[in-house]
């Protein structure tokens, strides 16, 4: 509590904009701590920068999900080091908390401006209280699905209170099951405005300057994002859980709906923001490509291997999946090799060492022996220039259509059909292929014909009838074959919703092996704990969630409501 309300204790919560420091926000978009009237427009710009930490592929976000869900979900290679489950460490837990509630206080501000308007001006103003509580509550369900309930009506007003102890009051933990049926409702309403064909073109004329999403204000790419996160958010509540019912009645209502509902539908429509916000303030100025090629969170993992139908060997053949190439880098010896999760971390560094020694005899001074995030694509080997091209994805296509396969297939909210189950799941696959393709095509550093490596591997497209093949080769009617389609899509760029089908799911199966180096978290998580600041600033509202909700000391292991107890196999 304390973090949330200091960065706003000079008053009103605009002044905490102040540190729109990147050039590439202060060049292209208006500063709203330089106004001297707080207007809608330039506070809505204000909750999308607060929120961008999280919302957007960013080193500091990369670094902090791969110590937690992208090790817990099995899309980061486990290395068996000690304390691999503890996650990242307390101070990362504290700062994801903050930087949620940073975003919130600007959305209070944006709620206080709006209300506050003449009601002539409220029309043309009223796309920027929807977007942004959009957003607010994309990040909303992030925060849910790690910790559970969580303050959200009652945050924000320290600078409208102006007293610590009657902010503090309000902010009580919400409970979560409410909080999402709150979400979908909203986002139907968002949905409906957009559907209703009256938004405002005065409004979407000071959008399209406020906006630095790719949608550059764009209505139709606004209300696609708005339906897919609500068929994202839907689909998380309907495996099970107190929330299955609301779930379901959202799902039929789009999936039935199509032209009131748009979805996006195809990696054109992709939703999130360019490239040029890439870097960020943490660890100097870093880019997310430099961050997907950092240590042992770059590597792949066996259960990334086993989905992609790589052999044992390591080698690919004719039924290995054509994203491989362009997703992971091989060794000199063009062997995929992932972490043995039966080895220890001794044995594992052991090998490695002794691998590159043998490269080194052979000439080749700069290699790996375990696969990792692909260098090209995403960053360069020796210089980290890095793929400048990456778009900082919110939501695509792949992921869209694999959803609406998981939906049809079983029966969430509309008949079960297996035949429009497969035929999303063909399409999904696809997009997903073009999708990551694309990264390795546009990179900056590019070169056709070579793969990244030191062109260890000649790079070889598959023709679309090889892909095709492919996905008939891997489809099945089952819940299996689609979630581990849709992890595998959401991979090292969205770390947190592979966890979150992981957990819900329990596919694919993902093993580990029990770290007995520290007894209090031998096993992966279920959830992440309250953190810190809120056991010391916020005690007693915290300290009643506790009771509520955790099962045991640490949290970790209490199960959130819409997931599996268990969602992993142990090996020993």
């Amino acid at each position: 509590m304390k973090k949330i309300f200091s960065l706003f204790l000079a008053g009103m919560a605009l002044l905490s904009v102040t540190s729109c420091t990147d050039a590439d926000y202060d060049e292209k978009y208006a500063d709203p701590s330089t106004t001297t009237t707080v207007g809608v427009p330039q506070v809505f710009t204000a909750v999308m920068y607060k929120g961008s930490s999280w919302m957007d592929l960013k080193y500091y976000r990369y670094y902090t999900q791969s110590t937690t869900s992208g090790t817990f979900s099995g899309i980061i290679g486990d290395s068996n080091n000690r304390g691999r489950f503890m996650g990242a460490t307390e101070g990362y837990f504290n700062t994801r908390w903050q930087n949620f509630y940073d975003m919130v206080t600007q959305y209070r501000l944006l709620e206080y401006t709006y209300n506050n308007l003449a009601e002539a001006e409220k029309p043309s103003n009223v796309v920027f209280l929807y977007l942004a509580r959009t957003l607010v509550e994309a990040q909303l369900h992030e925060m849910l699905s790690l910790f559970g309930d969580v303050p959200f009506n009652g945050t924000g007003t320290l600078w409208i209170d102006g007293k610590y102890d009657v902010a503090k009051e309000k902010c009580v933990y919400d409970d979560d099951v409410e909080l999402y049926k709150q979400i979908l409702a909203d986002l139907k309403e968002v949905g409906d405005y957009f559907a209703s064909g009256n938004v405002d073109a005065t409004g979407l004329n000071s959008l399209a300057r406020q906006d630095y999403s790719v949608a550059v204000g764009d209505p139709v790419k606004w209300q696609k994002y708005v339906n897919s996160l609500r068929l994202r958010i839907a689909l998380h509540l309907s495996t099970t859980g107190d929330c299955t019912t609301v779930a379901h009645e959202a799902i039929a209502e789009i999936l039935n709906n199509p032209d009131k509902y748009p979805l996006i539908d195809n990696n054109s429509e992709n939703m999130g923001v360019t490239s040029d916000t890439q870097t960020d303030d943490f660890n100097f100025g870093k880019s997310l490509s430099q961050a997907l090629h950092t240590g042992d969170y770059a590597a792949g993992s066996q259960t990334v291997l086993n989905v992609m139908n790589v052999p044992a060997n390591g080698i690919p053949d004719e039924n290995t999946d054509p994203r491989l190439q362009v997703m992971y880098d091989c060794n000199p010896d063009g062997e995929y090799i992932a972490f043995d999760v039966n080895k220890t971390n001794a044995e594992i560094t052991n090998l490695s060492d002794q691998k590159l020694q043998e490269y080194i005899k052979r000439g080749i001074l700069t290699a790996n022996y375990y696969c990792k995030i692909d260098s090209q694509a995403v960053a360069g080997w020796e210089t980290y220039e890095g793929n400048e091209n990456i778009m900082s994805l919110w939501i695509g296509a792949a992921e869209v259509s694999l959803s609406k396969a998981e939906a049809y297939l079983m029966g969430y909210g509309v008949s079960r059909n297996e035949a429009t189950a497969k035929e999303n799941f063909v399409k999904g696959v696809e997009q997903s292929v073009e999708y990551y393709w694309d990264l390795k095509e546009t990179s900056t550093l590019y070169e056709e014909g070579n793969d990244s490596y030191a062109a260890y591997r000649p790079l070889v497209k598959p023709s679309t009838a090889e892909v095709q093949a492919y996905i008939e080769r891997i489809w099945e009617p089952t819940q299996e074959a689609i979630c581990s389609q849709l992890w595998l899509n959401f991979g090292f760029m969205n770390e947190l919703e592979a966890w979150n089908v992981v957990r819900r799911t329990g596919y694919p199966v993902v093993s580990f092996a029990t770290d007995n180096q520290v007894s209090n978290y031998p096993t992966p998580p279920n959830r992440l704990p309250y953190p810190s600041d809120e056991l010391s600033y916020n005690t007693a509202n915290c300290q009643n969630a506790i009771s509520k909700n955790y099962e045991e000391s640490t949290g970790y292991y209490t199960n959130l409501f819409w997931a599996k107890k268990t969602y992993y196999q142990l090996v020993k």
